[in-house]
């Protein structure tokens, strides 16, 4: 299914789902935070919610520094 990420076209694989898409992606859930189509998904609802085609991603990683 294709998908935005960040403005980039990407080709999920997966099963549909946030999680799925971010384990396709590497990125670690406890430091992701994210929306779908411009609304704020809840990490609580991300094994529960539906990516269809076309659906734009906005996905931030927060990493830890000094």
């Amino acid at each position: 299914m294709k998908l935005t990420v960040n403005g980039d076209e990407h080709i999920h694989q997966g099963g549909g789902s946030i999680d799925a898409l971010l384990k396709e992606l590497g990125a670690k859930k406890e430091h992701t935070a994210l929306m779908v189509n411009g609304t704020v998904v809840s990490s609580e609802d991300w094994n529960s919610t539906t990516l269809n085609e076309n659906d734009e991603i906005e996905m931030l990683v927060f990493v830890g520094g000094g």
